[in-house]
């Protein structure tokens, strides 16, 4: 007759395996058999080894130590078989969620932060070098944002002159200086600030030129005070 114990397990395997195919996962199947398989073997040993205790009430003296040694022999037999076989779990996944990613600590590539301060340099960088002069004149007035009466001599009677410029400026908004010189001597310094443009049309102004005969320029700085451009003219003496 079978064991109960080998009639549960193989209801609990069969049970497994048509759980398996229900779940899509039909190669879990495989080990559930492999299990199944070696249980039979272990449960043929145990079958035989009750079958021998049968023999042993009914024989002699020498039969029942020939089946004492039998059953030895098995038992030594169904605990090699039991190290042999080792039943691995099982890891089931329905294929109704995302799987789970294991990886190894050591394959990790972490990524190299960039210090705070490294960024703020190279956003710095950028700044400094986003303003670049597209036009610089100097004329007698600005109409509707446009030099009217540009030259690069003036006469001294002349009330006042504008320093008109035309900065693309790439980065963040900051400063832009225009500095007045006469005779290389800085008369003003004009500070204002220009926002984020392709073209951003700006200009300062000069007044009293009557006792100021000689070389003018206008050089135009940006926030660090490196000079991004500059533009000469003269003024003379009206005859």
């Amino acid at each position: 007759m079978f064991n109960p114990d080998f009639i549960f397990i193989t209801i609990s395997l069969a049970a497994l395996i048509g759980i398996a195919f229900w779940m899509q996962i039909p190669r879990a199947s495989i080990p559930l058999g492999i299990i199944y398989m070696a249980f039979i073997l272990l449960n043929m040993d145990s079958l035989d080894t009750q079958q021998g205790n049968d023999i042993i009430l009914i024989s002699d003296k020498k039969t029942n130590q020939s089946s004492k040694r039998k059953i030895d022999n098995l038992s030594k037999k169904h605990l090699l078989i039991s190290e042999i076989i080792k039943p691995q779990p099982l890891i089931f996944d329905s294929g109704r969620t995302n799987k789970s990613l294991i990886i190894d600590e050591k394959t990790v590539d972490v990524p190299q932060v960039e210090s705070v301060q490294n960024i703020k340099d190279t956003d710095e960088k950028k700044d400094e070098n986003s303003l670049e002069l597209r036009d610089i004149q100097i004329c007698k007035s600005i109409e509707n944002r446009i030099p009217v009466g540009t030259a690069l001599t003036f006469n001294n009677n002349v009330d006042t002159l504008y320093c008109y410029t035309r900065i693309k400026n790439t980065g963040i908004k900051q400063g832009v200086v225009h500095v007045w010189y006469y005779n290389n001597k800085m008369m003003n310094k004009i500070n204002y600030n220009i926002k984020k443009s392709n073209i951003y049309r700006s200009w300062t102004r000069k007044t009293n030129f009557l006792n100021q005969v000689g070389q003018w320029r206008v050089e135009i700085l940006d926030s660090k005070g490196r000079m991004i451009g500059s533009k000469k003219f003269k003024i003379i003496k009206a005859s």
